[in-house]
């Protein structure tokens, strides 16, 4: 296999992480991002290699529950709604896909690409100082009300039936595992497997970093487009434009944009997360802590607690509610009475969404010296490692670890707009 010269667009860590695989094989990379790596969603998250989340957002249950939690102001699920006419078409693919048959195979296909998460990484951090921030520490869903844990009872026994290690804990032995949490919680489920990243942006840092050291390049610059030429391609920079002999374009919820220029259509969506980053860890868990009614996370992590969560579907440059914080705040205080939130700092990111809860993984259908590596809405911390290690297998012609046919680009293309 010849080296190639590879641009990847996109320094959060599923671009890095793509670059380094690329590199193990021999090519000369450069990264290209309008930020410095490790921002964006990459910055914000809540930390959980969350290899367990094998259940796609659209069920029929979500469908049941998504105007019921459109309606409440405190909901972990918000639309703003003078954006709907931008999203419907989004949303109806969504729908689409909560029909039985289609979870079934989106499960499978999560659960393929979950199952090889943590091998993907082990390769590109082994005697890299990234490795350092990773931590065995399991993480567990916490229930307030008995009826909401007796709902996730099939999800957690998909989990199970999937090999992750599934335990219910009640009484005494809930609180000696999950200290500082309110007395009266129903019940809670531990998945020992799970790893965690207490410090997601210096770890992409790490990452980037090993990318230099490696050869490659790390520049700040935004791409404007994609002109496929003769033998390659030119990405179009503010700053002219930089040839390859192939493209990785991971560039989250920009992607979509890139993808257009060249004809192609990927069902991209914002979906905006927010964070309020505690200065204190002082009455945190000792791992990360899912609320089962509320779906945030509360993640001790290197400098203090993350609360991280909800669901915003929006406009990617609409500004930042604030309303959405204060929500995280009370709800990690009722969660974690100890918890000191008077010293915070908060932010907001957009996750980029597919209708089928699967990422967008493989060549353009337009431009093959173009390959897509995005959409990994919740799970991009999770499975940046193996998406790196499947951009890398198929430029070099190697069979896939999954099948990539469920991740194939422009697979909504037939209810574009």
């Amino acid at each position: 296999m010849s080296a190639r010269d590879v641009v990847v667009i996109g320094g959060g860590v599923v671009g890095i992480s793509c670059a380094r695989w690329l590199q193990r094989d021999g090519h000369r990379v450069r990264v290209v991002d309008p930020q410095a790596p490790g921002q964006g969603c990459s910055f914000g998250n809540a930390g959980v290699f969350a290899v367990d989340s094998i259940i796609p957002e659209a069920t029929p249950h979500a469908l049941w529950d998504v105007p019921r939690m459109l309606l409440s102001s405190t909901s972990p699920l918000r639309l703003v709604w003078r954006d709907l006419p931008r999203l419907s078409p989004w949303f109806a693919r969504f729908a689409l896909q909560a029909r039985p048959a289609r979870v079934r195979a989106s499960t499978a296909s999560l659960a393929g690409l979950c199952a090889e998460a943590m091998a993907g990484y082990r390769e590109i951090t082994e005697g890299s100082a990234a490795a350092s921030l990773m931590r065995h520490t399991g993480w567990a869903h916490v229930f307030e009300r008995a009826e909401t844990a007796a709902g996730a009872r099939h999800e957690m026994d998909e989990r199970a039936r999937h090999g992750w290690g599934v335990r219910w804990l009640d009484g005494a032995e809930l609180h000696e595992r999950i200290p500082g949490l309110r007395h009266d919680v129903a019940a809670a489920v531990e998945l020992p497997d799970i790893w965690m990243c207490v410090d997601p942006a210096r770890f992409v840092e790490r990452l980037a970093a090993d990318v230099v050291a490696a050869g490659g390049q790390v520049e700040q610059a935004r791409v404007t487009g994609l002109r496929p030429k003769t033998g390659g391609i030119d990405v179009q920079t503010a700053g002219g434009a930089i040839h390859a002999d192939h493209v990785v374009v991971a560039a989250g919820v920009d992607s979509e944009g890139l993808a257009s220029g060249l004809g192609d259509r990927l069902g991209l969506t914002a979906e905006r997360g927010y964070h309020a980053m505690l200065e204190s860890g002082e009455g945190g868990p000792p791992m990360p802590i899912m609320s089962g009614e509320h779906k945030f996370v509360t993640s001790p992590m290197a400098n203090g607690v993350r609360l991280a969560g909800t669901a915003e579907f929006a406009r990617a440059d609409r500004a930042a509610d604030p309303r959405r914080v204060r929500i995280l705040l009370d709800r990690g205080r009722n969660l974690f009475p100890g918890l000191r939130t008077e010293s915070h700092a908060t932010w907001m990111g957009c996750r980029s969404t597919t209708p089928d809860s699967l990422p967008v993984i493989g060549r353009s259908a337009a431009a093959p010296a173009v390959t897509y590596a995005c959409g990994h809405q919740h799970l991009g911390l999770t499975l940046a490692g193996i998406t790196g290690r499947l951009v890398a297998d198929d430029l070099a012609g190697r069979e896939p670890r999954v099948d990539m046919r469920p991740l194939r680009p422009n697979r909504f293309r037939i209810f574009s707009t």
